[in-house]
């Protein structure tokens, strides 16, 4: 008698057991979801590990970047105001520590200032034209990239080569002037005259219906006049 009796209050006790209930059960979550939870535990636990790491590692790496353009800006601030030969050494070293900022790009764009001031027109090209070739259409620099690169291509006597980049310039929103203009005055560095007439003349074309610049409107004129008594 006394081991069933021992038998049956074993039992009872089994019975009456119940497993601690977890947070999942607290939150009053459906079923199905705190079984998946369960179920994939360990794999939810991997992936929220790795979520926290890109945030963390993101937040560092913003902050490392940040740090990186405001020195790179500093620097080159400090190379600007250097004067001849030690501007040009400081402006390198800034291209080569700070590579991939927005300081190395305007490095190298004054580069190529300094080699149009020193007649050095071919390299003047090279540098604007390695940082053209870095932005895009919509940064700002694009459009007075263009003209830069027109410009040495002009005054290095780079006819054809300027009068495409011309072309193009004129198609960049604000630069439409500087464009016609410019590929006129290639043409008729070329003695091309009744091509540069027709550039002209479309010039013209393009500011019928706006708010005209009457000085701009007179030049224009006169160049159309003079090419015509030339021929």
């Amino acid at each position: 008698m006394s081991q069933k009796s021992a038998f049956n209050q074993n039992q009872v006790a089994e019975n009456a057991y119940v497993e601690p209930s977890g947070v999942l059960d607290q939150l009053n979550l459906p079923p199905s979801v705190v079984r998946f939870v369960r179920n994939y535990k360990r794999i939810i636990q991997v992936v929220a590990v790795v979520v926290v790491l890109t945030v963390v590692i993101g937040a560092l790496y913003n902050s490392y970047r940040n740090n990186r353009i405001e020195k790179s800006t500093n620097n080159l601030a400090i190379s600007l105001e250097a004067s001849d030969d030690e501007k040009i050494m400081a402006l390198e070293d800034v291209i080569v520590e700070h590579s991939g900022t927005p300081a190395a790009l305007w490095a190298t764009v004054e580069l190529g200032h300094i080699a149009m001031k020193d007649n050095l027109f071919d390299k003047a090209e090279t540098y604007y034209s390695s940082v053209l070739g870095k932005v895009s259409e919509s940064n700002p620099m694009y459009g007075l990239l263009i003209f830069a690169v027109a410009q040495s291509q002009e005054a290095g006597k780079k006819y054809d080569k300027a009068f495409q980049s011309y072309k193009l310039l004129k198609e960049v929103a604000g630069y439409r002037d500087e464009g016609f203009m410019g590929m006129g005055r290639v043409l008729e560095a070329e003695n091309k005259g009744d091509e540069a007439l027709a550039v002209y003349e479309e010039y013209l074309g393009t500011l019928l219906g706006e708010k005209e610049n009457p000085q701009l409107t007179r030049m224009i004129h006169e160049k159309i006049t003079r090419l015509n008594t030339t021929e």
